[in-house]
């Protein structure tokens, strides 16, 4: 992505805004002061670039915030056991949320992914959402998902959906290596990483494995991505 820069401004998913280094530096410190000494704090915590890049090194929490022609894309958020990847729309909702478990020192599993759609209606980001659907995968090919619909009229209220996939999906391409400081580029290319062709192949709730025909019919359509709002991505 030859336009895509980075920095580690604090996310505010409150204001739906990226904060200045100032408030950034602030909210870091916030986050990470029972964690590290004040000496630690002194001689690392001097702008957010010298947190992130010694945090990165200590499992520590740090952000990141990713631009495509200067304009927010995605955030990351590096902990000790996980690192946690937003995709931002426009206004700076964010659209589609993964979480990485950190397994050892080199690898990651995608534990969960959440997607969002909304109605383009309401510049508060609850009160515009449309829906939540949230997925859950394990090592072993175990897979959930929970769809939550917002029905806001005549008055509001949730319809709320869980499935179970009946035998394990292919979790193949939920593994990949923990991203060195400032590599993110394939945290980014979420096609690489989540396809539906094969990650929802699963989602079936009834008894038995899939039969040909049913298979046939998920694979016929491996490169679509129906469960992704259309515009996630719309810069």
């Amino acid at each position: 992505m030859n336009s895509t820069t980075f920095d580690h401004r604090f996310y505010n998913d409150v204001r739906y805004s990226i904060m200045d280094e100032e408030k950034s530096l602030n909210n870091i410190k916030t986050r990470v002061e029972d964690d590290v000494s004040k000496a630690i704090w002194k001689e690392h915590g001097k702008t957010t670039e010298n947190w992130a890049k010694y945090a990165h090194t200590h499992d520590l929490w740090y952000p990141t915030t990713i631009y495509k022609n200067n304009e927010p894309c995605a955030y990351i958020v590096n902990t000790e056991k996980t690192v946690h990847v937003k995709f931002l729309n426009e206004r700076l909702f964010w659209t589609v949320s993964m979480v990485f478990k950190k397994e050892n020192n080199d690898i990651m599993f995608l534990s969960e992914v959440w997607i969002r759609s909304y109605a383009g209606k309401n510049d508060e980001m609850l009160k515009d959402l449309l829906q939540d659907q949230h997925l859950v995968f394990t090592p072993k090919g175990n897979l959930s998902v929970t769809t939550e619909t917002i029905i806001r009229e005549p008055s509001v209220k949730i319809e709320r959906e869980e499935k179970e996939a009946a035998h394990p999906v292919n979790v193949s391409q939920n593994w990949i290596k923990i991203p060195k400081y400032g590599e993110y580029e394939e945290l980014l290319d979420y096609e690489s990483i989540i396809k539906p062709g094969d990650l929802l192949k699963g989602i079936d709730t009834s008894a038995g494995p899939p039969t040909a025909d049913n298979e046939a019919d998920q694979s016929d359509g491996k490169d679509d991505h129906p469960w992704l709002p259309k515009d996630w991505n719309k810069n």
